[in-house]
């Protein structure tokens, strides 16, 4: 059986010629500058401004009976989870998804912030989208519903392939009802839908990554055996602070591999809570941490003492918690499977491309993770990065090192 898993949420201005490139079909002529709407001074914007619009009343009152509608349906879901959430206000993903399908129950088009969720009730919206990038005038609407409890309603127009977005975020209060915390209307700079069934936008142009304004919103459904595999396997690891993804790698080399800094990620993946800092911070005692990493690899124990540096004087494996002094800092793009093959020798392997909300691309760079079933387990094989197809690939460094 596939484990499911609390996904990890977690993050271009250059178009090379690679298939990971995004496209820019739909972006607009940005050749004049355009003039604020609703200001009464004509302030020149340029293409960093936000192209804000006027929300006449009966907008308004139509985006506030659209969310107060979907949070009403959602209300007891979301006092139960509360009521027994103990971590602050970020609620269990298992929730997110109980409320997005009781809001999708009356047709809607809804999501998960957390991007491991289909969205239901998608046909509408894909049939927009693809009228709208073939240039016809068009309108389709969703909602997103985020582990922060926040409910988010999008209206989109498109004319001449240009998007008006009217948006609005509420939240529940603490009398049971529903607050809108933020409703605007604007013009993006650019969209696109791509092929893979992403919708991106620009609200602005993007100064850099640190100001980014990228909204990234999947319409098309993967298959739910990638979803399944994706969500436990290789989105509960990704590309921060370890190298399972980063680096080409077989039974044959798993020296390749940084198992000290991995081992935080296998360690909640295998027990569902993040690991003690401080009761590691001497090391990790061999007996645990053999036993950690050997559930999800086939090795001897004599490698690992051999890839892993194991202190026989101390009986631990060197381990360092994650730090701003032992990182690369960047923004973290963060894996998709989108397709899964079933090998003919009981293998498997499962296609990933990289999402980078910063850099504007729903591929940044593809690899292929091979893996097997065994006694109601999934066991890393491999993984192979295609470095030629791929437009930027994270850093990496190990913590060891810095």
């Amino acid at each position: 059986m596939i484990r499911g898993k609390k996904s990890l949420a977690l993050l271009l201005c250059l178009v090379l010629l690679s298939g990971c490139a995004p496209s820019d079909s739909a972006r607009p002529d940005t050749g004049e500058a355009e003039t604020e709407a609703g200001d009464g001074e004509g302030k020149v914007l340029d293409d960093y401004d936000v192209k804000s619009m006027d929300l006449k009343q009966e907008e308004k009152e139509e985006i506030r009976q659209q969310v107060s509608s979907v949070m009403e349906e959602c209300a007891d879901i979301h006092a139960a989870a509360a009521g027994e959430n103990n971590s602050g206000d970020v609620l269990e993903e298992d929730t997110v998804h109980h409320m997005a399908e009781t809001a999708a129950s009356e047709g809607r088009a809804v999501t998960c912030g957390s991007y491991d969720f289909n969205m239901l009730n998608y046909e509408e919206t894909d049939r927009a989208l693809r009228e709208a990038a073939a240039g016809k005038e068009a309108e389709t609407s969703f909602f997103v519903i985020t582990s922060e409890g926040y409910f988010r309603y999008f209206y989109l127009q498109f004319a001449d392939k240009k998007l008006t977005v009217s948006y609005a975020s509420a939240v529940f209060d603490g009398d049971g009802g529903s607050r809108i915390r933020e409703m605007e209307k604007f013009s993006a700079y650019d969209w696109e839908y791509t092929e893979k069934g992403w919708l991106i936008w620009e609200k602005a142009l993007s100064r850099n990554q640190e100001m980014d304004m990228h909204t990234f919103v999947r319409i098309l459904p993967l298959d739910e055996t990638c979803r399944e595999l994706g969500n436990a396997y290789i989105l509960s690891v990704s590309y921060f602070c370890n190298n399972l993804f980063l680096t080409d790698w077989d039974e044959n080399s798993m020296e390749n591999i940084e198992f000290n800094d991995l081992f935080d990620f296998l360690y909640e993946m295998k027990y569902g809570i993040k690991m003690d800092e401080e009761k590691y911070r001497n090391g990790i005692p061999k007996e645990e941490f053999e036993n950690v990493v050997r559930t999800y690899f086939d090795i001897s124990a004599d490698r690992m003492e051999a890839y892993a540096r194991y202190d026989p004087e101390n009986g631990v494996y060197p381990w360092e918690a994650i730090g701003p002094w032992n990182r690369v800092q960047q923004f973290q793009p963060f894996p998709e499977v989108v397709k899964c093959t079933e090998n003919g020798d009981g293998t498997w392997t499962l296609y990933v491309e990289a999402v980078f909300v910063e850099g504007g691309t729903d591929c940044s760079f593809r690899h292929e993770v091979t893996m097997k079933e065994a006694d109601g387990r999934w066991i890393y094989l491999g993984n192979k990065i295609d470095r030629d197809g791929s437009y930027s690939i994270p850093g990496y460094k190990a913590r060891r090192e810095f």
